[in-house]
């Protein structure tokens, strides 16, 4: 889920919910996605309170019993975020180009620059360009 909710959508749904519309007509009321809803109405009916009584709590309550981020420990992602860091340095780097398109008709070609500071940041760069 790439978007979490605040705690006044975390009210929104409930209070819709208790009007009874479904966790579909939810998300098109909303302009979320109905797995979004579904995610949270999973979380509130798995809480200790029941859904009037997370409609009373103030924001900081709901903020604590529903964090707006993620708690998932994903290595590949982490390591994805560490190789994003360092392309981003080496990009910012004098000179340094990442890819260039070869006009309209032609395969994109990938050009490193800068060789050697491929091999300062950890990134092993192609031997040659790539078509």
């Amino acid at each position: 889920m790439a978007n979490k909710l605040d705690p006044m959508d975390l009210k929104q749904i409930m209070q819709i919910h208790l009007d009874g519309y479904s966790n579909r007509n939810i998300g098109l009321t909303l302009g979320i996605s109905r797995n979004t809803v579904n995610h949270y109405m999973k979380l509130f009916k798995a809480s200790d309170y029941p859904m009037e009584a997370l409609l009373s709590f103030d924001q900081n309550h709901l903020r604590s019993q529903f964090p707006a981020y993620t708690t998932i420990d994903n290595k590949r992602y982490d390591e994805l975020m560490l190789y994003f860091e360092k392309v981003n340095k080496a990009r910012l780097h004098p000179g340094f180009t990442f890819f260039t398109i070869q006009g309209m008709n032609n395969p994109l070609k990938i050009r490193i620059v800068i060789p050697n500071l491929w091999s300062t940041i950890g990134v092993s760069a192609p031997k040659k360009e790539v078509q």
